[in-house]
């Protein structure tokens, strides 16, 4: 899903560092797994603006989880990276949160992107100013394969990897979001992509680099959609996939039932490339119902709905033999939208997917998550 959540995760990183089917029968029995295939982590999303909430959100998500995602989608501090300068501070500060969550005990996983937030435009610049500012008259209408866009991207790439370390490094995020499989851009993204991912490869080849990619995408058919998918991913080590079912594309006032779709929904970006392993990069459900009237936005949900959701998506994922599982949020962010000066629509999307509700109490899935969470994996 195309997001502006990061707008506000910027601000949220900074105080950090200056603080540190329908007819499905539901009787069925179930077999208890005795182990997971997969890592179980969060994004350490805050539930309001203070340091406070982001100090107990990194702890608790800490606590709760076996890996980490650091996601990197501001822009790109192009000028520097491009002339061999330092980062801009607030580039560095908040590479350096990202090297500071690294410990023994909980694998990183580091992304960022190419692409600004609509996912089919060059990112935009990142400096002292803040995220995805316009881009500098020397960046303006280059196109994705421009040979300085190309090497000035792989470049700060590199400098990531050789500052945070990270044990999955993810160069795009959401890549087959909204391009259509003729676009020109399309065609020139490859070009980028393949660039990119042979240079990383070459460099740090033990480490697991990816795409990762929508299951999901308004106007564009599901048939083209994996077809994109598949050219992606033959630039990807991972099929990694951002999945949040409980809002359905084709019919936005559908209820977020998990019965309502089926158990295997992520099979057909699995079997793109059996070959490589399967991942989960983004997901999430709602325990409330989401109504956003501006978008046509309906879909009633609950926390037993929820719940359910987190059985079949860890089931699903054991079946897949899934590396890893990343939920957005941890707590509900009911605080952080209502201190939002003029908060967009947009944002109202995931602000009930918390294990924990606004109030901070857990919720039934968040119990699941826990005994998930205690089996050994394999």
């Amino acid at each position: 899903m195309v997001k502006t959540k990061q707008i506000v995760v910027v601000f949220l990183l900074i105080l950090m560092v200056y603080s540190c089917s329908e007819d499905k029968d539901n009787t069925q029995e179930v077999v208890e797994p005795d182990a997971r295939s997969f890592f179980m982590g969060f994004t350490a999303f805050p539930y309001d603006y203070s340091v406070d909430a982001l100090t107990e959100t990194l702890e608790n998500v800490i606590a709760d989880s076996d890996i980490f995602l650091n996601h990197l989608d501001y822009g790109v501090p192009w000028n520097e990276v491009m002339n061999d300068l330092p980062f801009p501070v607030e580039v560095q500060n908040t590479i350096n949160v990202a090297k500071n969550s690294k410990s023994s005990s909980t694998k990183i996983i580091l992304t960022t992107t190419p692409t600004d937030q609509s996912r089919n435009n060059l990112a935009k610049y990142w400096n002292n100013a803040g995220s995805h500012q316009s881009l500098p008259a020397f960046w303006e209408g280059r196109s994705f394969n421009d040979p300085i866009v190309v090497s000035t991207f792989i470049k700060y790439c590199k400098r990531l990897i050789d500052e945070v370390n990270p044990d999955y490094f993810g160069y795009g995020i959401e890549t087959n979001a909204t391009f259509r499989k003729d676009d020109p851009d399309f065609a020139q993204f490859l070009n980028l992509v393949e660039a990119v991912y042979t240079a990383l490869k070459a460099d740090y080849p033990n480490l697991p680099i990816f795409l990762s990619l929508q299951d999901q995408a308004f106007d564009t058919p599901k048939t083209e959609l994996l077809e994109m998918s598949e050219m992606l991913v033959a630039h990807s080590d991972y099929v990694a996939m951002s999945s949040y079912p409980f809002l359905y594309y084709e019919n936005l006032t559908r209820d977020a039932n998990p019965d309502l779709f089926a158990d295997n929904w992520l099979e057909d970006f699995r079997n793109l490339d059996t070959s490589k392993p399967f991942a989960v990069s983004e997901t999430g459900f709602s325990a409330d119902d989401l109504i956003i009237d501006n978008l046509g936005v309906n879909a009633k949900s609950t926390e037993d709905w929820q719940k359910g959701y987190v059985e079949k998506l860890m089931n699903h994922l054991n079946t897949l033999d899934a590396e890893f599982a990343i939920w957005f949020v941890y707590r509900d962010y009911d605080l952080l939208y209502e201190n939002t000066p003029s908060p967009p629509d947009i944002l109202k999307v995931w602000r009930d997917n918390g294990l924990l509700d606004g109030e901070g109490n857990q919720r039934p899935a968040y119990q699941l998550w826990k005994q998930w969470l205690q089996l050994p994996k394999n």
